[in-house]
């Protein structure tokens, strides 16, 4: 098998998951027509261009019931059998108003959604292009009816990985959002998840930083800085600057989301896991990466070696040095364990996976054995009816690494480096150590090449469980990119 991490990874973009409302904000499909309504926008905006008479009209009622024969499969889940109806159902309403009536909007919304599930994503732009021009051609490019289709091109451009396409998409739905809702309209909170994701994704950091920043600012317009309904955009901002390699920063907003939850809820409440688990997150990042300039930068100079958790020692301007695990976030997992204790039987899914990042600290610190102790309890709970089930133990999963220098990505001047590769194979034990490595596919130098041997050599892996046991796993191979300056 091929496992591939990076210390930081960027932010996912979930676009297999996502639907379309009518607000645009997550990609579900567009609500029925009412057949009276039908009638009467097809009378108080014509189409631009002229409507065809059809041969044998379909009845609105019959677009209903394909509508409905539509929703009972998508919602269902049964994306392949939903995209009959969603193409009948754009074919019945083109026959019945014509090809560019505004009443074929939410069809082929619907159709590119559908499309898009599928990951046909040539279908799902033609749909969404098709339904931005008929709104342009009817109502303007200023519309509050194009952020739909062009939140769903941008999806789809996500999707296939064309992400100045998504940006430019995206970033269009946001600017028609502001014009006509204002520019602190709670709508738009949505659409710039995934456009901050994009800038992410092209490496256009001050961009997603500026999004990321006003995202967070709308929220506190809208709510307050205090109010609880603010939490989901400390959380998304804390994982962003996390994603960034500002750990300092990110731990902070965790903090604050710490704070806001405690005061609200109390020392037990469930809201508390996510912001313990970032602080926890952050510390361990730190201390395998190293800590955040202030140019929002990790200093891996200051990386530490693997060892018993002690004090973190501060720098003069008050930021932890990494050299040492620093044991508030080992803490943290354990108070985030101790409301899973109040709440017995309660979301196992997020219990397991806070006993895995706590068996990931151990593993951090050196003491493997209370490691291997933690992962069997994840295990357990993974079994239990209703869990996930236990696929996040089924391959080994790296815990700790740190790439060679030759392997980070140039701050300064990366257009005048070329990217290699260096594959490494070799076997995790169950005490989550690597044994046997050997270079395999490269094109780097020999040099090169034994550096990341070495690297790989010094890997700690959470090992894979079988029966709830720590098992050996062979021919696990890592891919590492090699900068090679031009």
């Amino acid at each position: 098998m091929i496992r591939k991490w990076r210390g930081v990874a960027l932010l996912i973009l979930a676009a297999s998951s996502i639907g379309l409302t009518a607000n645009g904000t997550t990609l579900q499909p567009a609500p029925a027509p009412s057949p009276a309504k039908t009638e009467e926008k097809a009378e108080s905006k014509p189409s631009s261009a002229p409507a065809e008479t059809p041969a044998a009209p379909a009845p609105a009622a019959n677009r209903a019931a394909t509508y409905g024969a539509f929703r009972q499969q998508f919602d269902s889940r049964h994306f392949a059998e939903a995209l009959v109806p969603a193409r009948q159902l754009v074919e019945q309403t083109e026959q019945q108003f014509g090809p560019s009536a505004t009443q074929l909007v939410n069809p082929l919304l619907n159709l590119g959604t559908t499309q898009l599930r599928l990951k046909d994503y040539g279908g799902a732009e033609t749909s969404y292009k098709r339904a931005v021009k008929i709104v342009e051609q009817n109502q303007g490019g200023y519309s509050r009816e194009i952020i739909n289709p062009l939140f769903g091109l941008g999806m789809t451009y996500s999707a296939s990985g064309d992400y100045a396409g998504s940006t430019d998409a995206l970033k269009r739905a946001v600017d028609v959002s502001r014009k006509v809702d204002g520019l602190f309209n709670p709508a738009q909170l949505e659409l710039l998840d995934p456009l901050i994701a994009s800038y992410t994704a092209q490496n256009s950091i001050e961009d997603a930083q500026r999004e990321q920043q006003y995202a967070l600012r709308l929220a506190e317009t809208t709510y307050g800085k205090d109010d609880p309904r603010i939490l989901p955009a400390l959380s998304r901002t804390a994982g962003w600057l996390e994603s960034q390699g500002r750990f300092t920063t990110a731990r902070q907003i965790y903090a604050r989301e710490l704070d806001i939850a405690r005061k609200t809820g109390g020392d037990n409440d469930p809201r508390l896991v996510g912001p313990l688990r970032g602080i926890a997150r952050t510390y361990r990042q730190e201390f395998m990466y190293g800590p955040e300039r202030p140019d929002g930068t990790a200093d891996d100079s200051q990386i530490g070696g693997v060892s018993g958790p002690t004090a973190t020692p501060a720098s003069a301007n008050g930021v932890s040095t990494a050299s040492v695990l620093n044991p508030d976030g080992e803490n943290a997992l354990e108070a985030a364990m101790r409301i899973f204790d109040a709440h017995p039987g309660e979301d196992n899914a997020e219990r397991a996976q806070t006993l895995l990042e706590l068996g990931d600290w151990k593993m951090t610190s050196g003491a493997w054995r209370q490691a291997m102790n933690t992962y069997r309890d994840a295990w357990k709970v993974l079994s239990l009816p209703g869990a996930p089930g236990t696929g996040a133990l089924d391959t080994p999963v790296a815990v700790v690494y740190r790439a060679p220098s030759i392997a980070r990505q140039p701050h300064s001047d990366p257009d005048k480096y070329t990217q290699h590769y260096a594959e490494i194979e070799f076997t995790v034990t169950q005490e989550g150590r690597v044994r046997d490595a050997k270079i395999g596919a490269n094109d780097v130098s020999d040099m090169a090449g034994k550096s990341v041997l070495s690297a790989v050599k010094r890997a700690r892996y959470r090992p894979r469980f079988v029966n709830g046991e720590p098992v050996e796993t062979s021919g696990v191979r890592y891919k590492e990119t090699v900068y090679v300056k031009t």
